[in-house]
């Protein structure tokens, strides 16, 4: 039987894990204990999903600027979730809540508030992976004569995810809450 996987995805998915399993060994000095727990568990939840695009990846038939875009996309959203989340629980983000509202990080000021609220913002990304996974396992013929299509679709959509990831950032009242 001859099982294909991509191995960058398996070693992500391997690594994450163990950052989740090591993240509450921190907990005695964290500010906000509950934020490493959030961050122990989006660790063990995010290797799955890096696992399941491991396994599927091979499988899907994408041009390949897209398929490039969607890995770029689930690494920069799983990790900068991830950091972010742990980051709130070392930093502070009050003693009872993870993020109130989404709003900036209760107790820290300046470059925390802003680069948590960036790292978690950028976690949409992951929506763009997912939306061309779903077009990788169309049907192949079909994807192949939209490959331009494809490709701007995916450029267009990074970069309006970035955007917005900034404009949330810098206006985190607009932010996902």
């Amino acid at each position: 039987m001859n099982f294909q996987f991509n191995r960058q995805f398996l070693i992500s998915g391997l690594l994450m894990l163990l950052c989740g399993l090591l993240a509450p060994i921190y907990s005695p000095y964290a500010i906000a204990q509950i934020g490493l727990l959030q961050a122990h568990l989006i660790g063990a939840v995010q290797a799955l999903v890096f696992f399941a695009f491991a396994w599927m990846w091979p499988q899907l038939s994408l041009p390949a600027f897209s398929k490039k875009i969607a890995t770029i996309s689930l690494y920069i959203s799983l990790w900068a979730n991830w950091l972010g989340t742990f980051f709130v629980g070392v930093f502070g983000a009050g003693k009872e809540q993870y993020i109130v509202h989404q709003d900036l990080v209760p107790g820290a000021v300046g470059f925390w508030n802003l680069s948590t609220l960036m790292l978690i913002s950028l976690s949409q990304l992951a929506v763009l992976s997912v939306l061309l996974a779903i077009v990788g396992f169309l049907n192949a013929d079909s994807v192949n004569k939209k490959a331009k299509l494809i490709n701007a679709f995916s450029l267009l959509s990074f970069i309006a995810l970035l955007g917005i990831s900034l404009f949330q950032t810098f206006n985190p009242e607009y932010s996902n809450g």
